[in-house]
């Protein structure tokens, strides 16, 4: 079965890495928008190319015609003679001056002052977050751009021209955050965008790159432009500021960066199996055909089982005579992946085909027909469709972190973890709590997340002048998308940190562990094979010594090394008992002198070999956890390798920087997407 899912991701990838190298370049034609060329113009200054054609050119041309002949006659037109909204009663001749007058109440939004009496502004942080971002206003001139030149709009080539060439020059109107609710299209970014090209002088923006990257009056950067200011004539206002556009976009940003997390959330919940050693057998495909044939489950299903064929960790299946399984099934957060997130794989690519709509759409009101010679009315910048989008997408999230969170606290869990230490501690327990208060933080950014998974919809007022009684609040919601991302990433990235902690720690175990049962073997043979005919290679007698020594082992984490081996060894004393009198052939009683010598030896040799280990272990990209790894190794080998996250060692003298800053490294590669074809690459995608 295809994975329509995984498919769709690489796509994006390809087609991103197609604009980086400059084999591929976005169009603006009306028809040719999707995510990834959105992406590409909003976050990698990709300058799309115009349709400029003949064609083109003669279709807007018609529209502008339409638009000025219907004005010259008896019956009004909505937005070019009468007013807006709940004011179309009123009727005007003065159709230029109609457009000022909507830009100029438009812009009531609340900004930072620009103007500065002493030299250049510099922003405060608390400033900036009055804004929209940057690369969210590009992408809704982008969007915009791809509407108005379908030309049912009615604007000219000029205002076409020129916002291109804003584009062109990295230009970012200053926009504010907030003010849309997206009824009549996001009016409020939109007016803004538009009083660039008028040069109004109490309208600004960025320009410039690195650090000659400035804000400039309107006025002054049309100058630095060589471009003249255009005086708008009828209906180009209202064409300029009635859509989606800044919904849409940053939906497109949104939903890419989700695709990714859902992918994220398949590879760290195979990881998690292999960290917490559970088992393989509930992720195989055919079970998932048989009884419940969801294509989103199944996908899951099919990557987490790919992923872990090659793991040492992950066991094929349960086995009863397996020491470490007494459980006899995984717990649901371990073995429940495919039906907790296939749902919400099917949800996206559902959200995908709504916001494909959306970007290549008219979303005018009215609407120009070059073809009846008329304009239609209705309500196409309704961006419930961006609202319906973003709810699902949150709703997504939320599943994802909370999957995240369960996984990050069983796996920090030493009643639950099979064997490591609780908070994953390198360093003694009583001296070293690793990611205790990381649990605390990621239980935080869940509970923040569930909060913004909530509707934003059921929160619709009703705005102006009661004509706006249902809007869909779609940039408001898709805002609260894009926080509910940057938590997604920090939760995600702080369970990475704790995969690849106790991928180290498992490589220790490992290590440990071989040393302990050679030195159990020799220890054992040493003390009591002249009394019962034992060899180190009995293995018969020494499986009644080393099932039980795993079950202590992984029961005393909690403990300091030194007491644990004791207490461990104390306990085990009664096995060897056991294991000895069941040697028909044993010739002599047992001493309890005898057998403490023995308790003692092998407490002195556990504490030798724990301590032996941790200090020669040397984590790097392809140390002894790599190898146990299955797919996953890659995820390993990039972030102790390429991103450098060090592993805690709960020593001061080692470890050199804090928990938080190395967490934030992985959170880094989340939000530049270089953790993206690290992600494919597990699942055996390649760009």
């Amino acid at each position: 079965m295809a994975s329509a899912h995984l498919g769709l991701l690489a796509s994006q990838l390809s087609a991103l890495q197609s604009y980086d190298n400059g084999t591929g370049f976005a169009f603006i034609d009306g028809h040719s928008l999707d995510v990834p060329s959105v992406i590409a113009v909003s976050r990698k200054n990709h300058v799309p190319k115009l349709d400029d054609s003949d064609a083109t050119k003669e279709r807007i041309s018609a529209a502008v015609d339409v638009v000025q002949s219907l004005a010259l006659e008896v019956q009004s037109q909505y937005g070019v003679t009468t007013g807006f909204g709940g004011s179309a009663t009123t009727r005007t001749k003065r159709t230029a001056l109609l457009q000022k007058a909507l830009l100029a109440s438009i812009q009531c939004g609340i900004l930072p002052d620009f103007r500065s009496s002493k030299g250049e502004k510099v922003l405060t942080p608390e400033e900036y977050s009055l804004l929209l971002p940057q690369d969210w206003i590009r992408g809704t001139m982008f969007v915009r751009l791809n509407s108005i030149i379908r030309a049912q709009s009615g604007t000219r080539w000029i205002i076409i021209e020129n916002l291109h060439k804003l584009i062109q020059e990295n230009v970012a109107p200053c926009a504010p955050l907030r003010q849309s609710i997206s009824a009549s299209g996001d009016l409020g970014p939109l007016a803004y965008i538009s009083s660039i090209l008028t040069g109004n002088p109490d309208i600004f923006a960025w320009h410039g790159e690195g650090e000659d990257r400035k804000i400039y009056d309107s006025a002054t950067l049309l100058e630095k432009l060589n471009l003249e200011p255009i005086d708008l004539i009828a209906k180009e206002g209202l064409a300029l500021v009635n859509g989606t556009a800044a919904s849409a976009a940053v939906s497109a940003l949104a939903i890419h960066d989700c695709h990714i997390l859902a992918l994220a959330s398949q590879v760290l919940g195979a990881y998690a199996v292999e960290a917490i050693k559970g088992s393989q057998e509930p992720f195989q495909p055919f079970l998932h055909e048989l009884s419940r044939p969801h294509k989103g489950q199944i996908e899951v299903a099919t990557n987490i089982r790919y992923i872990l064929k090659s793991s040492k960790l992950a066991r094929v299946q349960h086995e009863e005579s397996d020491p470490e399984g007494q459980l006899r099934q995984d717990t649901y957060c371990v073995r429940g992946t495919p039906q907790w997130i296939g749902p919400s794989l099917e949800d996206l690519l559902l959200a995908q085909e709504q916001i494909d709509i959306e970007l290549n759409s008219t979303t005018d009101n009215p609407v120009v027909d070059i073809d009846s010679n008329y304009i239609h009315h209705g309500a196409n910048f309704m961006a419930m469709s961006i609202t319906s989008a973003s709810e699902k997408m949150r709703l997504a999230l939320h599943h994802m972190a909370k999957l995240t969170y369960t996984q990050l606290t069983e796996l920090l869990n030493n009643h639950m973890n099979k064997g490591l230490p609780p908070n994953l501690s390198v360093n003694e327990p009583s001296l070293d709590y690793c990611m205790k208060a990381s649990d605390i933080a990621a239980a935080s950014y869940l509970s923040e997340i569930a909060y913004l998974a909530n509707p934003v919809s059921t929160h619709v007022i009703s705005a102006e002048m009661h004509n706006q009684a249902i809007n869909s609040l779609a940039l408001i919601s898709v805002r609260y998308t894009m926080d509910a991302v940057k938590l997604v990433r920090m939760i995600m990235s702080t369970h990475l940190y704790a995969l690849v902690q106790a991928t180290d720690l498992r490589a220790m175990e490992f290590t440990f562990r071989h040393s302990l049962f050679e030195a159990l073997r020799s220890e054992t043979v040493a003390h009591f094979g002249h009394v019962a005919s034992i060899t180190t290679d009995d293995e018969a007698f020494f499986r009644g010594l080393t099932h039980p020594l795993v079950v202590l082992l992984n029961a005393t984490t909690w403990e300091d090394s030194h007491s644990r081996f004791e207490g461990v060894f104390r306990k085990l004393s009664g096995y060897i008992f056991k294991q000895l009198k069941r040697k028909l052939y044993a010739k002599k009683d047992i001493t309890l002198s005898s057998v403490e010598g023995w308790q003692e030896t092998m407490s002195t040799r556990a504490q030798e070999a724990f301590v032996h280990t941790k200090d020669a272990y040397i984590p790097s990209a392809e140390s002894k956890g790599y190898e146990l790894l299955g797919r996953t190794k890659a995820l390993y080998r990039f972030v102790r390798g390429e991103l450098g996250v060090q592993l805690h060692w709960g020593d001061p003298e080692k470890d050199k920087t804090e928990i938080g800053t190395e967490i934030a490294k992985i959170f880094r590669a989340f939000e530049n997407g270089s953790i993206a074809p690290v992600l494919l690459d597990v699942v055996g995608k390649q760009l």
